[in-house]
């Protein structure tokens, strides 16, 4: 009977010394030197992509001469003539040629770039109509998805157009400690191309990363290691294997009475 104890007792020393993570596989930008300022090699650039929705708003020193190059407020699902902070300007969808359609100006090819070149490119075109035209852009549905083996996976909207992929996990919650720190992809569109790309957070060379700064639509996938694909499997049949462990320690029982 103290054989088969000893048994039960490794058998579960052996599963809590297997959960166990080494700090190697967990801990995050490990070759890192925090007395050292790094510059990132890689410039920062979001540029505009079909399907985006952008919010454009045209001001000048005449207010009334740059109402016709501004969408309608929008609040509550109906258009309105007056402004709140409830209300937003109607955006306008990039479409699958990256083209929008401006008013007065017409049809705009705006793919490829960034958001400040874009605005600079409509005041060049507004000055023809306007005097010291103020263009102000934004990204309305700017978003990025993180699934996998985190907090809470889903999309998230983003506020900024930059967000790193620490700010994107930082949002799902972080990592779970099953995890895969050195294997995270990620899941990128540019055109009619798909990207993928494999991140080592635990190393500091991902910093030079075209993908440290997430663009729009960025899918992020955290992979399991070993010991939760395991772990998994083994607790499908975890009420099998108590069963059988209990039936096995009442013929223990019986036998050394």
């Amino acid at each position: 009977m103290c054989i088969f104890r000893r048994i039960i007792l490794c058998l579960f020393g052996g599963i809590l010394l297997s959960s166990c993570g080494s700090s190697k596989k967990v801990v995050y930008l490990q070759d890192v030197d925090v007395n050292k300022r790094i510059k990132a090699e890689c410039e920062y650039k979001t540029v505009v992509h079909p399907d985006d929705l952008l919010s454009i708003i045209v001001s000048c020193d005449d207010l009334e001469s740059a109402l016709p190059f501004n969408t309608p407020m929008i609040g509550l699902g109906k258009e309105v003539s007056t402004t709140s902070t409830q209300q937003i300007p109607r955006g306008y969808l990039v479409d699958k040629n990256g083209e929008i359609d401006f008013p007065v100006l017409g049809k705009l090819k705006v793919v490829g770039i960034s958001r400040n070149e874009l605005s600079e490119m409509l005041k060049e075109k507004l000055s023809v109509y306007l005097k010291n035209p103020i263009v102000t852009i934004q990204f309305q549905n700017f978003k990025v998805t993180v699934l996998g083996e985190v907090k809470s996976p889903g999309s998230y909207k983003v506020v900024s157009e930059r967000v790193s992929l620490f700010d994107a996990l930082g949002m799902a919650g972080d990592l779970q400690i099953n995890g895969k720190r050195k294997n995270v992809l990620v899941m990128r569109e540019e055109g009619d191309e798909k990207i993928f790309a494999r991140i080592d957070l635990t190393s500091s060379e991902f910093i030079d990363s075209p993908f440290f700064y997430l663009q729009q639509n960025d899918v992020v996938y955290v992979e399991p290691n070993k010991g939760r694909i395991a772990g998994g499997s083994v607790s499908a049949f975890l009420p099998y294997i108590l069963s059988s462990m209990s039936t096995i320690l009442a013929l223990i029982t019986l036998i050394t009475k």
